[in-house]
């Protein structure tokens, strides 16, 4: 008689342990809860250039610019829109603040030659600025709501 060999039995692989599905989703919101305060901590405090007080945007009620807006915002841009006798002018410039000193620096639109003025703050509350400039020429602005 021949011997038959004997057909391999599958072998079959041992399971895994099942996942804790709530360690899983613990380790996920662990992970969030880090990026989002990097994130927080980058975007409020290392870089933001300027304070969150002046954030925000203001309205000029003093002469010669009353009626004009400047808006300030965390990342160091500033957007004025300039009531120039009726005509509107708008103004882009980043700012950095330094102690009381407004560093604004703007880009002559033909000539690309940059501008950097510096406006002293005198007063800054929730609701009120006052600058003034090189010159001595104070502007009184009230935040816009």
């Amino acid at each position: 008689m021949k011997k038959t060999a004997k057909k391999p039995v599958p072998r079959t692989l041992p399971k895994p342990p099942p996942r804790s599905s709530a360690r899983l989703w613990g380790l996920a919101a662990l992970g969030l809860l880090a990026a989002g305060g990097t994130w927080a901590i980058l975007e409020f405090v290392v870089w933001n250039n300027i304070p969150s007080a002046l954030v925000g945007k203001w309205e000029v009620t003093s002469e010669p610019l009353k009626d004009s807006e400047f808006e300030f915002f965390r990342n160091g841009k500033m957007v004025g829109r300039l009531n120039d006798q009726g005509m509107l002018r708008v103004l882009n410039a980043s700012v950095r603040v330094e102690e009381d000193q407004i560093y604004s620096t703007t880009r002559h639109p033909q000539t690309g030659q940059e501008l950097t003025t510096v406006q002293t703050i005198r007063k800054l509350t929730a609701h009120e600025l006052v600058i003034e400039d090189q010159k001595g020429m104070r502007m009184t602005m009230h935040r816009v709501e």
